[in-house]
């Protein structure tokens, strides 16, 4: 499911090709077992959304690893999913599901949340554009983060992306997700770095928080030297115009 929250209608789109290439290689990603208690809150927070909206389970790497930077678990969010242009779109945070109650098993868990521009279909790990801690898995509602500075996302794809990170050796990874029957194919996990992510079939409750601008006034080119000697000329030559006139009506 494809939601652009808040529009009118919340639109869905169709799918756009480029999406990374999926190596066919096994992942110690899993569900999350038991049944755990769900919370009363509704997901409903953040305005770009692939989920639909209710946490049927939670996936990590069963247990431990939220402090190793090549396990990770991300949604890739294409622009033209929701008819939205690049660089007129401001990301000003992300929101993620906290709807089931883990705390019987260790929840909650710190992790580290990452936003990364699109190489090739790929995150650009290298190059983080905006960075988050969120603490999940104790059910009591979702998580929302606002960045003390907004991005321009001035690329026509972007990553939200649950990522290890040493600081939290030794933590849980944990991202709920829905069970779509029809997952958006946007939802990507890795437990051996980039070569090795594959698509998932949940969607990630994992949200964009964004503000459309408006239209931005057409730049001005620049005239170089050339254009600015060619407009000296045409400003000189009405001015001579002009003067001939008031001489014509003096005389």
């Amino acid at each position: 499911m494809l939601l652009l929250l808040g529009s009118a209608g919340g639109a869905c789109a169709q799918l756009q090709p480029g999406a990374p290439a999926t190596p066919a290689a096994p992942t110690t990603a899993e569900a999350r077992a038991g049944t755990p208690a769900r919370g009363a809150a509704a997901f409903d927070c953040g305005d770009l959304a692939y989920d639909d909206g209710v946490a049927e389970t939670s996936i990590f790497f069963g247990g431990g690893q939220a402090g190793e930077p090549d396990h990770f678990l991300g949604v890739r969010f294409e622009l033209d999913d929701f008819d939205l242009e690049a660089g007129r779109v401001l990301l000003t945070g992300f929101c993620i599901s906290n709807s089931l109650d883990f705390s019987a098993v260790g929840g909650p868990w710190p992790n580290e949340v990452y936003v990364y521009r699109d190489i090739d279909g790929e995150p650009d790990l290298g190059d983080p554009q905006r960075n988050a801690t969120v603490i999940t898995g104790d059910g009591t509602g979702q998580v929302e983060i606002t960045f003390e500075s907004p991005w321009i996302v001035d690329d026509p794809v972007f990553w939200i992306m649950v990522q290890g990170d040493p600081r939290h050796a030794g933590e849980d990874f944990n991202v709920e997700s829905d069970q779509s029957l029809k997952p958006a194919g946007r939802s990507w996990i890795a437990d051996r770095g980039v070569a090795f992510m594959i698509p998932t079939r949940q969607d990630f409750m994992l949200r964009a928080t964004v503000e459309v601008l408006a239209g931005s006034a057409a730049t001005v080119p620049a005239l170089g030297v050339a254009g600015l000697l060619a407009l000296a000329a045409v400003v000189l030559l009405l001015g001579l115009a002009a003067r001939r006139r008031l001489d014509a009506r003096g005389s």
